[in-house]
């Protein structure tokens, strides 16, 4: 039986022309024909004309982009979660994880606060995991600061936390036989991100804290391998507690990135462009953006909005609840990188309407899959009762996707944003964060855990 809960909830003439003769009946009729068909020639030809203009300024910009990306010396990532967390005093382990097809992750823990120094813990404490969305890294949970920072909130309430980084990310361009420099290392969708790192991670992360089960939080990408996983291999629903995803993505027929419904014209179907442009590293970061960071993005820049209005072009217009201070930050840390197929991925997503395996064409997914078409992700696999928290102004998570996947889960709670105009990077990195979203999962997850183990600490 589906338990579906929600909160700020809204399911949401035919004209004749008289004839005085037969010959001007059929002359008329012969101009008409006439009139009609070069009409008809001229609105396929602008069509044709509109459609080959979109394809050229798509392919150029892509194109400028890889030139870019090559042509500018790129730069290491600004790795800064140790440092970050150590700065504020709070303690901090760094650990390696290694996944069955031999990428090398790096993944981070907070084991206790300095809030909680003078408690007598010696009980065994509840574990909460975090996964970062597509081009962002575990920089994102602590760049707000101790005190609205979700990471800290958790590790102050008496929580084991850990921050994930998936492969390809600044702290995750490692493979043990692979060097990232190469096309081979950049062959992943986030479908292998969901099976093979998320999977690695949670159970790295449970072995080392000595637990069976953990709560789970992630954000936009880091909610479609969440998806991935838990249909893929329903075993690991066993290991999940409470599960927090906020602007989450399966369903993406309603999406209304501008870029997306361009690319999607082109990428989002097997094709020779597919081909020439998946499995490359995506937006590394140059000498050139580390500049604009310093000079642009800073807190006495005039052109500061620069930098807030590309969040905004992104995450959707409009957002009165950005943290301006936080710009350089998150402009030194993202984009923290990815492989262009994760982008072609969901482009394929938009284009069928369907959540599913990568497309690789007709021949390919004989062989791959033995079918024509990709399989979709049977999403009833998901056991475990989902907490889904979304908004009207994101342009990436839609609010009728999200309701429809709700539909489908055996057990979902859906929390709607009250404020319009809040966006797909508001979750992270708004001004009232803490109030809106990260005190209802701090309630969420202690209530669970009181309810489910009496014996663990806070």
């Amino acid at each position: 039986m589906r338990n579906i809960k929600s909160c700020h909830y809204i399911m949401c003439i035919k004209m004749q022309q008289p004839t005085t003769t037969a010959t001007t009946t059929t002359a008329t009729a012969a101009a008409a024909a006439t009139t009609k068909t070069t009409t008809t020639r001229r609105v396929s030809s602008n069509s044709n004309n509109y459609n080959n203009k979109m394809f050229h300024m798509l392919v150029l910009a892509l194109l400028l982009l890889q030139l870019i990306s090559g042509q500018i010396d790129p730069v290491d990532g600004l790795k800064v979660t140790a440092t970050l967390i150590t700065n504020h005093n709070y303690p901090v382990e760094e650990h390696t994880v290694h996944t069955p097809d031999d990428y090398i992750l790096t993944i981070y823990r907070i084991p206790t606060s300095p809030k909680r120094q003078q408690l007598n813990e010696t009980q065994q404490k509840p574990v909460v995991f975090l996964q970062h969305g597509i081009l962002c890294a575990s920089d994102d949970w602590i760049i707000n600061g101790p005190e609205t920072s979700l990471a800290y909130m958790f590790a102050d309430a008496g929580y084991d936390v850990w921050l994930g980084n998936a492969r390809g990310n600044t702290y995750s361009r490692q493979h043990k036989h692979i060097h990232p420099d190469t096309s081979d290392f950049w062959k992943f969708s986030w479908h292998e991100i969901g099976v093979y790192d998320l999977a690695a991670m949670l159970d790295y992360a449970l072995d080392v804290s000595n637990s069976k089960s953990l709560h789970f939080v992630a954000h936009s990408q880091g909610t479609t391998t969440y998806f991935v996983l838990m249909s893929s291999l329903p075993w690991y629903n066993e290991k999940v507690r409470s599960v927090h995803l906020l602007a989450p993505i399966a369903y993406m027929r309603n999406h209304s990135f501008i870029l997306s419904k361009l690319g999607g014209i082109f990428l989002g179907s097997p094709s020779f462009l597919t081909w020439v442009l998946g499995n490359m590293e995506l937006l590394p970061i140059t000498s050139i953006q580390k500049i604009m960071c310093e000079h642009v993005c800073s807190v006495g820049s005039m052109l500061k909005f620069l930098c807030s209005g590309l969040l905004d072009f992104i995450g959707g217009w409009g957002t009165r609840h950005l943290n301006h201070t936080l710009l350089t930050d998150v402009c030194e840390t993202h984009p923290a990188g990815a492989s262009t197929t994760q982008i072609i991925h969901y482009l394929q997503l938009y284009t069928s309407g369907d959540f599913r395996q990568y497309d690789h064409g007709k021949e390919k997914n004989e062989i791959i899959y033995q079918q024509a078409e990709p399989p979709s992700y049977n999403v009833q696999n998901i056991n475990s009762c989902v907490n889904m928290y979304y908004s009207e102004n994101d342009y990436m998570s839609a609010v009728e996707d999200v309701e429809y996947l709700a539909t489908l889960l055996p057990c979902a709670d859906l929390y709607r944003v009250p404020y319009k105009d809040w966006n797909h990077y508001d979750f992270l990195w708004s001004v009232n964060v803490k109030e809106v979203i990260n005190n209802r999962i701090m309630d969420k997850m202690h209530s669970y855990d009181i309810d489910h183990d009496t014996d663990m600490s806070f």
